[in-house]
C-alpha cells in the first residue's frame, strides 16, 4: 500500500495549484456563472411565492464553492487511484455538450447524459472520438462524488412547494436542489523516453491502472502526470412522502450504487469491448432509473404534508420571520392560538387577526426523537405590518405551485416562439 499512500499525497498537495492555469480559471468560472444563476433562479422563485426568499444566492454560491472543492478533491483521488486517464479520451467533448444539454433542462448538465451520449455516438458514427472506458470511469467517479455531497449538503437548499399528487390531490413537498462547480486532477500519458531525469516518480503495483490504456499508448516510454480539469454537478430532487435529510440520504446510496455499477462496467470495457455499449447506455439510462426510482418513492408512498385530523400543519417557515425565531419547524402541527382550537390555515389567520396581544400564545403538537408526540408551547412575537411566516400544507382548493421538472433556457425560448407564433396566426385569421 506504501505507493497508493504516495499517490494519494501527490495528490492532495498538487490539488490547490490547479487555479494556476488561466484556461482552467476560465472555465472555473463559467461553471461558477452558471451555478450562480441557478441559485439565482431559486431566490427569484421563492420571492415571487412567498415575498422573501429561504435560500439566498449569494449564500448557497459560496456554499456550493466550498463544498465543489471538497467534492473535487475527493472524485480526484478516486480518479487517480482508478487510473482513469483522460490521454485520447475526448473529454474535451463534454463540457460543450453537457453545456448544451443544461439548455435543454438545468438536470442534464450532469455528465453521464454527456458522456453517455458523445459515446454512444462515437460507437455508432465513429464521431467524436471518445476513449469510452476512460470517459464512464470519469464520469463514474463524478458521480460517487456527487453522492458524497448530496450525503453532506442536499437537503441544505429546499423550497416549499405544492404539487399534485398521482391521484390528482395537491399536496405539500420540497424541491431539493443542489449545484456544484468542481476543479478536478486528472492522469494523462507523456512520453518520457529518459526516466531516469525525472523526479518524483511513484511506481505503482502491476494492477493499476484499473482501466486499462489502449495498446497504443502502452509503451514502456510513456508515464502518467497529473492536469486540472474542470466539471459541473446538480442534484435536483422532490420530498413528499419523506423529509429532505431522509430524501437526500436515499438518493445519495442510490447514487453511489449507480457509480460503484458504472466504474466496474468502465474497468470491463477497458478490457472487452463489447461492454463499451453497455457502458455507455447504462450512463444515461442508469442515472434516468436513479431519478424515476425517487420519485416513484415519493408519489408511490403516502405524503407526509397533508392536513392532519386535528390541528393545522406546518410544511415551513419563512427564514427570519417571527414564526422561525419562536422555534416553529417542518411537519409542526399548531392545536391552539390563544385558547382558540386551530384546524385550519383559515382558523389560525382569524386567531391572529383578532389578538390585541404582542404575541400569539401557541400550542404545538411535536414527534419528539423517540417518535413520541409532545405538547409544546411558544410565543409568536406580532410585528406590525410584517409576515408571521408560516406555510401551511395545502388545503382543498389549494393548486399547485410549480412542476416536477424546471425547463431549460432552450426549451422555455421554443415554447415562447412557438406561443408567439400561434398568437400571431391567430390575430390573422381574425
Amino acid at each position: 500500500m506504501g505507493p497508493l499512500i504516495e499517490l494519494v499525497g501527490s495528490v492532495i498537495r498538487s490539488y490547490p495549484s490547479i487555479f494556476g492555469n488561466p484556461v482552467v480559471d476560465g472555465l472555473y468560472l463559467v461553471v461558477l456563472l452558471l451555478v450562480t444563476v441557478q441559485y439565482h433562479k431559486i431566490q427569484s422563485i421563492e420571492e415571487k411565492l412567498y415575498g422573501t426568499a429561504k435560500n439566498k444566492a449569494f449564500r448557497n454560491t459560496l456554499y456550493a464553492i466550498g463544498l465543489g472543492l471538497v467534492g473535487g478533491l475527493f472524485a480526484s483521488l478516486l480518479l487517480v487511484i482508478v487510473g482513469v486517464s483522460v490521454s485520447d479520451s475526448g473529454i474535451g467533448y463534454l463540457f460543450p455538450l453537457a453545456l448544451l444539454l443544461f439548455l435543454v433542462s438545468p438536470r442534464f448538465v450532469c455528465y453521464s447524459y454527456a458522456g453517455g451520449l458523445a459515446g454512444l455516438s462515437y460507437l455508432l458514427f465513429g464521431w467524436p472520438k471518445i476513449n469510452v472506458p476512460s470517459v464512464m470511469g470519469l464520469v463514474a467517479c463524478l458521480h460517487a462524488a456527487e453522492a458524497f455531497l448530496i450525503r453532506i449538503s442536499g437537503h441544505s437548499c429546499s423550497t416549499p412547494f405544492y404539487v399534485s399528487s398521482k391521484d390528482g390531490k395537491v399536496v405539500g413537498g420540497f424541491a431539493l436542489q443542489r449545484f456544484w462547480p468542481i476543479p478536478l486532477i486528472v492522469l494523462f500519458l507523456i512520453q518520457a523516453p529518459f526516466l531516469s531525469d525525472i523526479q518524483d516518480l511513484i511506481y505503482l503495483p502491476d494492477w493499476w491502472p484499473l482501466i486499462k490504456t489502449p495498446g497504443d499508448l502502452s509503451t514502456k516510454h510513456m508515464i502518467f502526470a497529473m492536469m486540472p480539469v474542470i466539471a459541473a454537478l446538480g442534484y435536483g430532487d422532490i420530498a413528499v412522502a419523506s423529509n429532505p435529510k431522509d430524501k437526500s440520504i436515499s438518493t445519495s446510496k442510490t447514487l453511489m450504487l449507480f457509480s460503484v455499477v458504472l466504474l466496474i462496467l468502465s474497468i470491463m470495457a477497458s478490457r472487452w469491448p463489447l461492454f463499451a455499449w453497455v457502458a455507455a447506455l447504462f450512463s444515461p439510462i442508469g442515472h434516468e432509473l436513479v431519478i424515476k426510482k425517487g420519485l416513484k418513492q415519493e408519489f408511490e408512498n403516502p405524503p407526509i404534508y397533508v392536513p392532519p385530523e386535528r390541528g393545522a400543519m406546518v410544511l415551513d417557515v419563512v427564514h427570519g420571520s417571527p414564526a422561525e425565531k419562536s422555534g416553529i419547524r417542518t411537519g409542526d402541527i399548531i392545536v391552539m392560538v390563544d385558547g382558540r382550537e386551530v384546524n385550519s390555515r383559515h382558523d389560525f389567520s382569524q386567531s391572529a387577526e383578532s389578538s390585541e396581544s404582542e404575541s400569539l400564545v401557541v400550542t404545538i403538537e411535536r414527534q419528539g426523537q423517540d417518535g413520541q408526540v409532545e405538547t409544546v408551547h411558544t410565543d409568536i412575537r406580532i410585528v406590525h405590518g410584517e409576515p408571521i411566516g408560516i406555510i401551511f400544507v395545502p388545503e382543498p382548493g389549494d393548486e399547485p405551485m410549480v412542476s416536477q421538472y424546471n425547463e431549460g433556457i432552450m426549451v422555455t425560448f421554443i415554447k415562447k416562439m412557438l406561443a408567439n407564433k400561434q398568437a400571431r396566426s391567430a390575430d390573422t385569421n381574425q
